[in-house]
């Protein structure tokens, strides 16, 4: 997702406008941003025939999930980390339902090509994803978040960097730390 598309001041209008409960506030932030959530849900969800949840089902899940909590918001930042952990949570649920009816098929295979600038091609499950990213929220909380915001939400660099008032460069090489650690947990899981 690229939040750089759009100017901060109009998600952040809207955002002020669901916290003041105007009317149709969300429904307008919704649209603004419902191309962007479809190309990230779109990459997350190119897995392969197993997967059986379609991108427009995935966004609007996503977003019945955000609705749902009357999306108390305080900043585009924990915007898009809400909608990066719902989303993360919708494909978790949905893996954990397929592996109960499968009884041990695993979860959904996904790759860290999903975000956009990441080189692995290898897929793997998106359980064992979600238990690396919660190991690695226990060592480094802040790298986390920057994980979770850019293979879910799918922001890149120039956007987190934006949103947590730091440079590019800094969340680059935080990106690349993230990622090793990703990388190498999840070959020591599968």
């Amino acid at each position: 997702m690229a939040i750089a598309t759009h100017d901060p001041q109009d998600i952040d209008a809207l955002l002020e406008g669901v916290r003041s409960g105007h009317a149709g506030a969300a429904d307008r932030l919704f649209a603004l941003l419902y191309e962007d959530f479809r190309k990230q849900a779109h990459l997350l969800l190119r897995v392969g025939p197993r997967q059986t949840l379609c991108t427009t089902e995935l966004v609007n899940e996503t977003w019945m999930r955000l609705n749902g909590r009357a999306l108390s918001v305080e900043s585009r930042l924990h915007f898009f980390n809400l909608a990066a952990r719902a989303m993360r949570q919708l494909l978790i649920d949905r893996a954990r339902h397929r592996g109960a009816e499968k009884r041990g098929d695993g979860g959904e295979a996904l790759t860290l090509r999903a975000a956009a600038d990441v080189a692995a091609d290898e897929p793997f499950d998106i359980l064992a994803l979600d238990r690396v990213m919660t190991d690695l929220a226990r060592v480094d909380p802040a790298l986390a978040e920057l994980a979770q915001l850019h293979v879910f939400a799918g922001l890149g660099t120039a956007d987190i960097a934006e949103l947590r008032g730091v440079s590019e460069r800094t969340v680059f090489r935080d990106w690349r730390t993230a990622r090793m650690f990703l990388l190498r947990f999840i070959a020591e899981a599968g």
